[in-house]
């Protein structure tokens, strides 16, 4: 119950030996009554562990940590003195359990317990006591943020379409200026692309106490973000929480929630198709044909990194510059572009909405090198009226317009697994392809061979195909091409 994922790269994780205390004998613990009794605790009892984990060659570690017992229920008796309880839960403004979130319990400025929650609770605490609480969570700052997010905080800055919820205006200040300005519309643009992994200011989360009234709900800058109380009986005390940057409210607030959005059409980013020639540069132009009323748009432009290199980006139409690109992962052919208006734009299909400039490495058609998809930024369009549009990339070529595609192997879904995964990849053309599961060791588990179609493909994997648990990788073979990542297989 303890354990969060040990392994090692000899001994296969089922064949690690778990047990407390450096006692190979005690491989779990039992927890009675009588033991809250004999420790004078009334609802909640709090346990020092010692976890080892041992291999099959008898090399060991451990880690210290905590269990806490509640008793909810009130099925043992209390022996102790009258203490009280603090209990609630965290929720988002909509109601969405929040989850993972680090709540901890302060007396006179010293920390007192710490537990995750929601919901959490602190039992056998001492009455008539000041204390005080404080939710934390500072994970995947990139968690619902898009360049949507930055469309609605644009209008909102230039008096278009002002954000009145103070839950949304306390998302917006990304730079914790008290204020919502252009410097905050800069850093989520700067995560969007993977410039940044996370903002510089403030944590991914923060959390308001749910029976706080805002003075000015224009003004909610100085909302408190724990809660004081006088324990003079048993009190639940509820808290709202808000993702930072997220201000269109699609976030996952915890890891049961889809965060895949409905989109109502499609975007076309079209290029004209040609053989490159190593050793010479090119001028790809991006035009669309059906470019009407977009005010945003973001996404990843995957090439061949094998066979371009990327030398720079030109303004069309749009006036993008290099703050509306990344190139911080240009090396594994990942080009991050997110630009957006402040009213939805149409241009003709013949207007130049912006150019990429690479030098071919190898020879090649510019139809098989070049492909949208979400890898590092999630490719997304948005129209005048915040419909989500899917960017899709289209060649020209002289039998009319196609849609483009390169070799890609996607990370499994969802990661880890306790039942079943999918598996995704990309083909530029039609063919037998491999796919190889294997353990650390680089045993052979289970190998698929299928008929792929050219774009995207899925394969599904059961667990009880594989007969794993712990860290696993699958590699997929394809023609000239293969690609490997790393996956991980639960109880």
């Amino acid at each position: 119950d303890l354990d969060k994922g040990s392994y090692d790269n000899c001994t296969s994780q089922e064949n690690l030996k778990l047990y407390f205390d450096n006692d190979p004998t005690k491989t779990s613990i039992t927890v009675c009554c009588d033991d809250f009794v004999n420790a004078g605790q009334n609802d909640e009892l709090i346990i020092d562990v010692e976890l080892w984990v041992e291999d099959e060659e008898g090399n060991k570690d451990y880690c210290k940590t905590i269990i806490v017992v509640q008793d909810n229920q009130d099925i043992c008796p209390d022996k102790g003195s009258a203490k009280g309880k603090i209990s609630g839960n965290i929720k988002t403004e909509t109601g969405v359990e929040t989850k993972p979130v680090e709540v901890s319990l302060f007396h006179n400025g010293s920390m007192m317990r710490q537990m995750m929650g929601s919901p959490y609770s602190f039992g056998d605490l001492a009455m008539n006591t000041t204390y005080s609480v404080k939710p934390e969570r500072n994970d995947e700052h990139a968690n619902g943020v898009t360049t949507q997010d930055i469309v609605k905080i644009q209008k909102h800055i230039l008096g278009l379409a002002e954000i009145t919820d103070p839950y949304k205006l306390l998302a917006a200040d990304v730079n914790a200026s008290k204020t919502i300005t252009a410097s905050d519309m800069a850093e989520l643009r700067k995560l969007i692309l993977g410039i940044n992994s996370e903002f510089k200011n403030v944590k991914s989360w923060t959390f308001v106490p749910a029976d706080y009234a805002f003075a000015d709900p224009k003004s909610p800058w100085d909302a408190p973000r724990s809660a004081d109380l006088m324990l003079d009986k048993s009190k639940v005390i509820d808290f709202i929480s808000v993702k930072m940057g997220d201000v269109t409210g699609d976030s996952r607030a915890n890891g049961a929630q889809s965060s895949q959005s409905r989109t109502s059409g499609k975007l076309s980013f079209e290029i004209k198709d040609q053989e490159v020639i190593a050793g010479e540069s090119y001028r790809v132009s991006f035009k669309s044909s059906d470019f009407r009323n977009i005010s945003g748009y973001q996404f990843t432009l995957k090439f061949d990194e094998n066979s371009l290199m990327y030398e720079g980006i030109e303004s069309g139409v749009l006036k993008t510059t290099e703050a509306n690109f990344g190139t911080k992962r240009i090396s594994e052919g990942m080009l991050t572009t997110s630009w957006n208006a402040d009213k939805g734009i149409s241009y003709g299909k013949e207007e130049e909405l912006f150019v990429v400039n690479f030098r071919a490495t190898r020879n090649g058609k510019l139809s098989s090198l070049l492909t949208i998809n979400s890898n590092l930024t999630s490719a997304q369009a948005y129209d005048e009226k915040d419909n989500v549009l899917e960017p899709v990339m289209f060649v020209r070529t002289d039998k009319g317009i196609v849609e483009s595609g390169v070799f890609e192997l996607y990370q499994n879904e969802p990661n880890p697994f306790s039942k079943e995964t999918v598996v995704s990849y990309r083909l530029p053309e039609s063919g037998a392809v491999k796919l190889t599961v294997y353990d650390v060791t680089g045993k052979v588990l289970r190998v698929y061979e299928m008929k792929g179609q050219k774009g995207l493909n899925h394969q599904q994997i059961s667990k009880g195909d594989l007969n794993a648990t712990g860290v696993l990788y699958y590699q997929l073979d394809a023609a000239d091409h293969t690609a490997t990542r790393k996956m991980i297989s639960v109880e």
